[in-house]
């Protein structure tokens, strides 16, 4: 039986993909939030001094690794399996993320404020024989999620849960 993974939410998130299409541009401000000086931002020969400061209109080289990314982030909304085990209302199916947890890390820290509790879930695939009560779980408040924990959870037995809060 395959192993199905997956994210559950009450609010809607971002793919993995549009996470990745999202850090590829960036706004004059952006930029400055991101710790680069007027003078890395300047373009020789061209006067930024009229433009938006806040129109994304900078494109952002992303690493190789990312670019070439296993993890995939993808909606599943429709998932019965899912929906068996959790209420929460939105369920986005992960994959390839044994070979790439800190990109996994790294999507979930740059939505954290959107949402106030993901659930993370690793279950054998349409078992509806599990019975939820016996599924071991997680909390962990997200300051102090660390990768570690992250891998834990993903190198660790089927059924397992891990739930991520805000507060």
């Amino acid at each position: 039986m395959s192993i199905y993974e997956f994210i559950a939410s009450n609010e809607k998130l971002a793919t993995f993909e549009e996470a990745l299409a999202d850090e590829e541009i960036k706004s004059y401000n952006e930029l400055l939030d991101m710790g680069l000086s007027e003078e890395q931002i300047n373009i020789r020969g061209i006067d930024l001094s009229d433009i938006d400061r806040n129109e994304k209109i900078f494109y952002i080289q992303l690493p190789e690794e990312l670019q070439n990314s296993p993890l995939m982030v993808e909606e599943d909304f429709q998932n019965s399996f899912a929906h068996f085990l959790t209420d929460k209302k939105y369920i986005y199916r992960i994959s390839g993320v044994e070979r790439a947890v800190p990109h996994l890390g790294g999507y979930i820290g740059k939505y954290a404020n959107t949402w106030n509790e993901l659930e993370l879930w690793r279950v054998n695939e349409d078992d509806y024989t599990t019975d939820t009560t016996e599924i071991p779980i997680a909390v962990r408040h997200l300051p102090s999620v660390t990768l570690e924990d992250l891998e834990v959870f993903y190198e660790g037995t089927v059924p397992r849960k891990l739930i991520l809060v805000q507060k």
